[in-house]
């Protein structure tokens, strides 16, 4: 394993890393990331970008709305090159926030791309939550993912299956992603069209995921909740991955009532 880019932040000078930008590489893939201004916020599978952005929010004790996680303090952060190939291009991606509270979240990514032309790609993700601080923790923590498959907002359908696995199909080019979570299941989950989801995050109120699987169609984004208690020391661990591939456009759209729809203008960064 060899360290490509390392960055630490020493608590109270998180300003240092702002703007800090990462790119993970690997076969015919490549992702974005604004570590303080948007978490990730590209993934281009053989040259089309098909993530407009995925951000983390969460509460904790005495909290009156949501915060995203990038906007407390980045304390450290590493990519590494990590896959059989020496390459010298990074594929796993760690990073440190910390918050005044004692909460710290540690995110990994891990990015294995496909063969040129193929059109599939996965990125294994973990985040590990943990109580730093000498209280106990009444935590709720949401993960937000918004695809603009086929480098376009609009014209997907998009459902959650058994609470836990996300589908989102471009019904015109047959670009196809799924995100399972592998441990815990979610508490609460939700799939809408832009901006429903995103909107009840940072608009001064509290808010849950209203259990809404789908499917929906349109300009498709998804979220997943999990509700718990640390107790100082302790850590939950998320485990989940997105898989991105080419697919046929699926015959069953009419099956669902969904036909007809008109895509959306690709929204601006």
């Amino acid at each position: 394993m060899r360290g490509i880019c390392v960055g630490l932040v020493a608590m109270g000078f998180a300003s240092a890393a702002l703007g800090q930008n990462v790119v993970l590489s690997d076969g015919n893939s490549d992702a974005f990331f604004s570590l303080n201004a948007g978490n990730q916020v590209g993934w281009t599978v053989d040259g089309v970008d098909q993530l407009f952005n995925q951000r983390f929010f969460y509460r904790g004790n005495g909290f009156n709305d949501e915060v995203a996680v990038d906007s407390v303090p980045l304390t450290a952060f590493q990519a590494t090159d990590t896959n059989a190939f020496d390459d010298n291009r990074a594929d796993t991606l760690s990073v440190r926030y910390t918050d005044a509270g004692g909460l710290r979240f540690d995110i990994a990514y891990q990015l294995r791309g496909g063969s040129a032309g193929s059109g599939a790609a996965d990125l294994a993700e973990s985040i590990v939550i943990r109580n730093v601080g000498s209280v106990a923790q009444t935590v709720s923590f949401f993960q937000y993912v918004d695809f603009d498959l086929g480098g376009s907002a609009g014209g997907d359908i998009g459902r959650i299956l058994n609470g836990r696995v996300a589908q989102q199909t471009d019904l015109a080019g047959g670009f196809n992603v799924s995100e399972t979570v592998v441990t815990p299941a979610p508490d609460r989950f939700d799939v809408g069209n832009f901006p429903t989801i995103v909107a009840l995050f940072g608009n001064g109120a509290i808010d849950n995921l209203s259990n809404n699987p789908g499917p929906n169609a349109g300009d498709i984004t998804w979220a997943f909740q999990w509700d718990f208690v640390l107790a100082p020391g302790q850590v939950f661990l998320i485990s989940k991955d997105k898989r991105l591939d080419l697919v046929p456009a699926p015959a069953g759209v009419a099956l669902v009532g969904l036909t007809g729809l008109v895509a959306m203008g690709r929204r601006r960064r």
